[in-house]
C-alpha cells in the first residue's frame, strides 16, 4: 500500500521528466545544490487537509524536490500520498468509502440483494399484462448489450470492463454510485475501490439503487476534473459509458486531432493510466481546440512509466486547459528535451503540479538542458515557469539566471 522509496515523478512526466528516487537524491555538499526540505503537516495544509473524522496526516511531509510526500492515517489504515493534488482527491475518497463501509455494516446491502428472488416474477408477469412492451424493452436492452460487449472486444485498455461485469449490471451500477458520491469509479484506492464493489454488486443483482441516501457528496471532488465547461460532461461519460466505450470515443476524438495510430494505440494499452485518467486527457486535448502538435502530449502520455506519472500528466493537461481558456491562446505544443511546453504569441510556457521546487542537481540539469533546446524550439522567445506551489528562494534565482520567470501558485490562479 505504501512506496517508503517514493520515484520521484517530476513535471507530470511520462518520458516527461526525470523519475527520481528520494533515496538516491542526495545532492552534492559542495553548496551548489539544494537538499530538499521537510515540513510538519500544519505548515503546508489547510486544516481539513491535515485532520478530519477518518484520516489524519502523521508524521513529517517530506518533500523530493517537487512534491510533498504524505503518510496519511485511515480508518482503513496508513497510505503514502504523493502530492497535495492526490491527497485532496484520497481525503475525498476515504470519507466516501467509510460511508459505504458505514451501509453495508448497517445491513442494508443484505436487504438489497433479498429483493433479487422477486424480480423473474415481475418479469414474467409483464410478458403477460405487457407483452409488448415488456419485448421492445428487452430488445433495447440486449442491443445495447450486445453494442458493449463489441466495444470491449475491440478495446486495448487493461481496465476495460469484462463480460461478466456487463452482464450483471454490476459495472454500470458502480459507475452510477461513483457519480453519485462524486468520486472516481476506476480509482485506484483499494479502500473506496472495495467499498464500491461491494455496494454496486448487491445494488445490481437487487435491481435497487445502491445509493439510495448516499448523495453525501457533491460534485465531482473525488475526480478531480476540471476542464473548463467540458466537466459535467466528462462526469457523465464516465457514468454511461464503459471503458471500452470510452475508448471508442477517444480513438476518435484523437484520430481527428491527428494523432497516429500507432501512438493512439500504445496510449490505450497503458496499464499505469486509468480508464479516467485517458479520458480526461482526451478531454482537455479537445477543450484545447486547433491547438497543434497536440499528438506531442498524447506520445508522452503513452509512454507513462508508473501510476504517478500518469495522474501528474493528466492535472498538467487540466492546468493547461485552463490557462489556454483564461490566460492567453496557446497556439502549438513544442518539445523542451523531453518536457511537453507550450507556445503562446508571447513566448514558451511549462505549466506543472509542483509542492515545493528546490534547486536539486536533477532540477538544475533538466532546466539547464531544456533551456538550451528552447533555443533550437522557439529561439530567444522567453521562458514562463507556472507551478501550483511554491519555489524555494535559490531556484527562483538560478531560473532568473537562465532567464525564465516563475510564476508560483499557478492552481489559484488557474482555478484547478
Amino acid at each position: 500500500m505504501t512506496d517508503a522509496r517514493f520515484s520521484a515523478a517530476w513535471f507530470g512526466l511520462v518520458a516527461s521528466a526525470l523519475i527520481v528516487n528520494f533515496a538516491n537524491s542526495a545532492v552534492a555538499q559542495s553548496g551548489e545544490y539544494e537538499s530538499p526540505p521537510s515540513f510538519s503537516a500544519g505548515q503546508v495544509l489547510p486544516p481539513q487537509l491535515q485532520q478530519g473524522p477518518y484520516h489524519k496526516i502523521v508524521g513529517p511531509v517530506r518533500n523530493d524536490g517537487f512534491l510533498n510526500n504524505y503518510r496519511m492515517s485511515t480508518t482503513f489504515g496508513e497510505y503514502e500520498v504523493v502530492g497535495t493534488d492526490l491527497l485532496k482527491i484520497r481525503v475525498h475518497e476515504t470519507r466516501a468509502a467509510s460511508k459505504l463501509a458505514e451501509k453495508s455494516a448497517g445491513g442494508q446491502v443484505l436487504k438489497s440483494a433479498g429483493r433479487t428472488a422477486a424480480k423473474p416474477l415481475k418479469t414474467g408477469k409483464g410478458l403477460i399484462t405487457k407483452p409488448g412492451e415488456t419485448v421492445k424493452g428487452a430488445v433495447r436492452g440486449v442491443g445495447r448489450f450486445f453494442g458493449r460487449v463489441g466495444a470491449g472486444m475491440d478495446a486495448k485498455d487493461p481496465q476495460r470492463e469484462g463480460l461478466i461485469g456487463s452482464l450483471t449490471g454490476a459495472g454500470e451500477t458502480k459507475r452510477r454510485l461513483a457519480y453519485q458520491l462524486g468520486v472516481d469509479p476506476y480509482t485506484r484506492y483499494p479502500p473506496l475501490n472495495e467499498e464500491l464493489s461491494r455496494l454496486s454488486t448487491a445494488g445490481a443483482l437487487g435491481g435497487t439503487a445502491a445509493g439510495v441516501g448516499l448523495a453525501f457528496v457533491p460534485g465531482g471532488a473525488g475526480v478531480a476534473i476540471s476542464v473548463g465547461g467540458q466537466t459535467e460532461n466528462l462526469r457523465s461519460l464516465l457514468r454511461d459509458k464503459t471503458a471500452a466505450e470510452l475508448e471508442q470515443l477517444g480513438r476518435a476524438e484523437l484520430t481527428a486531432i491527428g494523432v497516429p495510430p500507432a501512438t493512439i494505440d500504445r496510449y490505450y494499452r497503458n496499464q499505469f493510466m486509468t480508464p479516467t485518467d485517458k479520458t480526461i486527457i482526451v478531454g482537455a486535448l479537445k477543450a484545447l481546440g486547433n491547438v497543434q502538435n497536440r499528438s506531442l502530449y498524447v506520445s508522452r502520455a503513452a509512454h507513462a512509466s508508473s501510476q504517478r506519472v500518469a495522474f501528474s500528466l493528466r492535472r498538467r493537461i487540466v492546468l493547461t486547459s485552463a490557462y489556454h481558456k483564461k490566460v492567453q491562446p496557446i497556439q502549438s505544443f513544442v518539445a523542451m528535451g523531453d518536457v511537453p511546453m507550450v507556445q503562446t504569441a508571447s513566448g514558451v510556457v511549462g505549466i506543472f503540479p509542483v509542492d515545493y521546487l528546490t534547486w536539486t542537481r536533477q532540477f538544475a540539469d533538466m532546466a539547464r538542458a531544456a533551456n538550451k533546446q528552447k533555443r533550437a524550439v522557439a529561439g530567444t522567445a522567453p521562458v514562463e515557469f507556472w507551478i501550483t506551489g511554491k519555489a524555494s528562494g535559490r531556484t527562483t534565482k538560478e531560473l532568473k539566471r537562465i532567464g525564465w520567470r516563475l510564476v508560483e501558485n499557478a492552481g489559484e490562479r488557474l482555478g484547478s
